[in-house]
């Protein structure tokens, strides 16, 4: 396999089913991503990176890798909710045939303090849609119905805000501190707008916007799905940026396990020395495996 990837989504997929290892880490180590009782039955992680990423095999103890390529399109067009607003960009990534349900899925900012400071640090999430209708044009994105699998309250919606940038704010936008404001970030609708008071881009405090979360610097956001999808039909993950201006896409993770992902912030869990990728925006996914493996 070529040693870089560039415009070519690379998934590198390690299988242990033999040691209690993950990778060739501990699974102390992993269990920072994973629920205590969900580690013993985890056999297989994949991850696949976005944009120019520099991929290569890693070689891990009893482990086996393969290669898969996937693609992450930004949809033609943006979407404009009102005068003087900022628009938004939908981005698209094909989930179909990954072979596992999937469960749950995460993003975490990458820190690159991108975007506006303040209250609108971080990525700014307007929705989030899975669905099995496939789409090219961003304005069809309220077209048609996604699934029905999320819940936005707190207790499956898990928020862990990033660092502010000055001027800071009591909370990021679209939160009440350690959790989502649903009321205001509106995640179930493609509706969000930042409207410019004095048309000074640089001035967060001059802004006023509805309608999604940032995440801050750093931040993460866990979804843990009412059900599992399943990923043997198309189906295709939708997400809105707000701004439209550049933080994502970016590499995106994939973890697999058989119950929803412990909300703890995946930063914390080292990415294999054998893959370097320019990290914009992370995305993780964690989905509930087919079989069953003998406990260790």
């Amino acid at each position: 396999m070529p040693s870089q990837i560039s415009q070519v989504a690379g998934m590198i997929v390690w299988l242990d089913n033999t040691t209690n290892r993950v990778n060739g880490k501990s699974r102390e180590t992993f269990a920072k991503l994973m629920t205590k009782n969900s580690i013993t039955t985890i056999s297989k992680i994949l991850a696949f990176g976005l944009s120019t990423a520099a991929v290569g095999l890693m070689s891990a103890q009893a482990a086996t890798a393969a290669t898969f390529d996937v693609n992450f399109t930004q949809l033609a067009g943006s979407i404009n909710t009102g005068a003087n607003t900022n628009e938004i960009g939908i981005f698209r990534a094909n989930l179909s045939g990954l072979g596992s349900d999937l469960n749950s899925i995460l993003f975490q900012d990458s820190n690159n303090l991108a975007g506006l400071g303040g209250q609108f640090s971080g990525f700014d999430l307007d929705s989030i849609k899975l669905s099995t209708t496939l789409i090219n044009n961003a304005t069809d994105i309220n077209t048609f119905a996604g699934l029905n699998v999320f819940d936005f309250s707190a207790a499956n919606t898990i928020f862990t805000p990033g660092n502010q940038r000055t001027p800071t704010d009591p909370a990021l936008f679209g939160s009440d501190g350690g959790t989502v404001n649903n009321t205001v970030a509106t995640l179930g609708s493609f509706d969000g707008s930042l409207i410019d008071t004095d048309l000074n881009n640089n001035d967060p405090t001059d802004l006023v916007g509805n309608g999604f979360v940032s995440l801050g610097d750093g931040g993460s956001l866990l979804f843990n799905l009412t059900s599992a999808v399943s990923t043997n039909g198309p189906l295709y993950l939708y997400v809105g940026e707000v701004g439209n201006n550049g933080e994502f896409p970016g590499p995106l993770t994939a973890t697999v396990a058989d119950v929803p992902v412990d909300p703890q912030p995946p930063v914390s869990v080292p990415e294999p020395a054998s893959i370097a990728a320019l990290s914009l925006m992370g995305i993780y996914f964690a989905s509930r495996r087919r079989q069953t493996t003998k406990p260790v």
